[in-house]
């Protein structure tokens, strides 16, 4: 997870040539990443008929994911070495401070993973009382609640992320920008990846894979009532576009756990690429080649969410043709609504 800074230690110093196309290839998904974040985020504001809370989150969660993907163009042009198309230094300590602590460290970078993992909690949160406690839904998830839970989740996100402030310094060499801060042992190292892995990735995940399983129980069990009553039609379709809408957001989170697990792993055991931290391997060659696949794979989970709405969810599918095509802006209106009323 730590950026294009682990990257460019990955391959500067041996194979440049190497570098630059992972450098680019990076820069490029994180402006794909962009484009397609931006796109959701277009589309879901620009169409009534998805204007409802779980699409809302939706576009808090590509937010999340698509000032990742800035962060990641951001460090490619300017921090690494094959790609950078200025070479800034800031003249005075105060700018080296901001430049080294805020943007040189992994300080952003994982910021907008907390956010990312967390708003995709929230998504989990509103699904699970609207389908496991509908009942409850109105009162619990109001939209004042739901803006402070959004609030509270941004804050922590740059709260939790304060230790990588104290991986960089400024540099008391006058053409150097940053320095990296020395310590007497690896302990600040290992706590910090212990805790990166506890709170940004297993904490999130098993709280909305429990929930999603939660999920799932019930929708079996209602499509099951259904069938058995044979109640009409509209009832147990409503239902059926009910899984479809979870199954999507399952994807989601199976893809998170995927393209995430490399890089969250390699963090946990190897903050830095150097064969003087704990264990010997993380300066190995080996070892440096898998850090820049995990961390495209990182990457590419901002990239991969657009991708499943327009695959897996017909209702931005549909909204996508109202909003750049006039001929279907009269269409919808008589479908089943998929991220539906919790009752």
């Amino acid at each position: 997870m730590s950026a294009l800074n682990s990257t460019q230690q990955v391959f500067d110093d041996e194979e440049p040539t190497i570098g630059k196309w992972v450098c680019q290839l990076l820069v490029a998904e994180g402006v794909i990443g962009v484009l397609g974040n931006l796109l959701v985020c277009l589309v879901i504001l620009r169409v009534r008929l998805l204007h409802n809370m779980t699409n809302y989150l939706l576009v808090n969660l590509a937010v999340a994911d698509m000032l990742l993907c800035l962060q990641c163009i951001f460090n490619g042009l300017i921090f690494h070495q094959d790609c950078k198309i200025i070479d800034y230094v800031p003249k005075t300590f105060v700018g080296k401070v901001a430049f080294c602590r805020f943007l040189q460290s992994d300080f952003l970078s994982y910021a907008f993973s907390f956010a990312s993992a967390y708003n995709l909690c929230v998504v989990t949160l509103e699904r699970y009382v609207a389908l496991v406690h509908p009942l409850q839904y109105a009162r619990k998830l109001t939209a004042t609640r739901m803006k402070i839970l959004i609030t509270l989740i941004w804050m922590m996100s740059f709260l939790f992320s304060l230790p990588y402030l104290f991986l960089f310094k400024p540099s008391n060499d006058p053409d150097l920008a940053c320095s990296e801060i020395e310590y007497q042992d690896n302990t600040f190292h290992v706590l910090l990846g212990v805790f990166a892995f506890f709170s940004v990735y297993l904490l999130p995940l098993t709280l909305m894979s429990w929930a999603y399983y939660k999920i799932q129980v019930t929708l079996k069990r209602q499509a099951k009532a259904l069938n058995l009553q044979h109640a009409r039609a509209a009832a147990y379709d409503l239902v059926i576009a009910r899984q479809r809408l979870v199954s999507m957001l399952m994807i989601v989170l199976g893809a998170l756990i995927i393209l995430w697990t490399p890089s969250i792993t390699s963090s946990l055991l190897c903050l830095h690429l150097t064969d003087k931290g704990p264990l010997s391997f993380c300066g190995s060659q080996g070892f440096k080649y898998f850090k820049g696949i995990a961390n495209f794979m990182f990457y590419f989970n901002s990239v991969i969410n657009p991708i499943i709405y327009e695959l897996k969810y017909k209702k931005f599918r549909q909204g996508l043709k109202v909003a750049f095509c006039c001929c279907h802006k009269s269409q919808g209106a008589n479908t089943v609504d998929i991220a539906m009323v919790p009752l």
